[in-house]
């Protein structure tokens, strides 16, 4: 008599047959049945063997680096965006002291006499004064003021003139050259030739040489000039053109008794004909100057 009896245990089950015989002799034969092939790709595919670990941890220890590489590019973009935040923050005060610098100031006892391009101007202007500026350049327009001719700005005693290519000097005489001429610039003692017209800061034309058909002609350094118009014609050299704006700290004295009324700005074109060399003549009691 024999019977079978199947123990399943892991992946393969295990088949034993018991067969009795006559006394107390007994035989037992276990035979191993082989697993469908199914279960038995299932088994290799979770099976992990030595070689599979290992290579695993090969592959780690590339990846462990690569996280601590992106970590120091990390933490190099936080210094760069670090950097760039305090130029930034930087910015502002870089732009205003760069502004302050293209603004020429000169403090008289007749008040401030500033100098700014036109594009200085417009970002620094409050409402109020873009106000003024708009009004002074329309009320030029009206005049037919010349090209290029600069716009005025009125704060009590002090004035902005706003223009391109104007350069102010140490005394506070704002002056543009057109053609610089050739040859020396004159001197005390001399004579110089020269025609201008005459401007107020409306741009309304008030004296002028070609008016009266002839040019101006006087020695310099017998205060026979404004100021400011004298300063400015001895920058200058024969043949040269240039437009000179002179402040009321170097302008024409003003009453009633003057041409002038009220202390502003005079704006003069001025083109430079001569420069002539003066000698003092002396006969008996009697004396002059004679310039060729």
């Amino acid at each position: 008599m024999s019977h079978m009896t199947l123990l399943q245990s892991g992946p393969a089950a295990t088949c034993c047959v018991y067969a009795f015989g006559s006394g107390r002799r007994m035989r037992t034969q276990c035979v191993r049945v082989r697993a469908s092939a199914e279960s038995q790709r299932s088994d290799e595919s979770s099976r992990v063997n030595r070689r599979q670990l290992i290579a695993g941890s090969l592959l780690l220890s590339p990846l462990l680096l690569s996280r601590s590489a992106v970590a120091d590019e990390v933490a190099a973009a936080e210094q760069v965006a670090a950097a760039a935040a305090d130029v930034v923050a930087a910015a502002p005060a870089a732009s205003e002291a760069a502004a302050a610098s293209e603004v020429s100031e000169k403090v008289t006892s007749e008040g401030a006499i500033r100098l700014a391009t036109d594009d200085v101007a417009l970002k620094n202007l409050t409402p109020t004064n873009r106000q003024i500026f708009a009004l002074n350049k329309r009320v030029q327009a009206q005049n037919r003021a010349p090209d290029d001719f600069p716009g005025f700005i009125r704060e009590g005693f002090d004035v902005t003139v706003v223009g391109e290519g104007y350069v102010m000097d140490n005394d506070g005489l704002i002056f543009k050259d057109f053609v610089v001429g050739n040859g020396t610039q004159p001197v005390d003692g001399q004579q110089v030739v020269f025609d201008y017209t005459a401007y107020n800061e409306s741009g309304a034309a008030i004296d002028s040489s070609y008016r009266k058909g002839r040019p101006a002609e006087t020695r310099l350094g017998i205060s026979g000039l404004i100021p400011g118009f004298e300063l400015g014609i001895k920058g200058m050299k024969p043949g040269g053109k240039r437009r000179i704006v002179v402040p009321p700290a170097l302008g024409p004295p003003v009453g009633p008794s003057t041409f002038f009324s009220a202390k502003q700005c005079e704006v003069f074109d001025v083109e430079l004909r001569k420069v002539r060399a003066c000698e003092r003549r002396q006969m008996l009691m009697f004396s002059d100057v004679v310039c060729e």
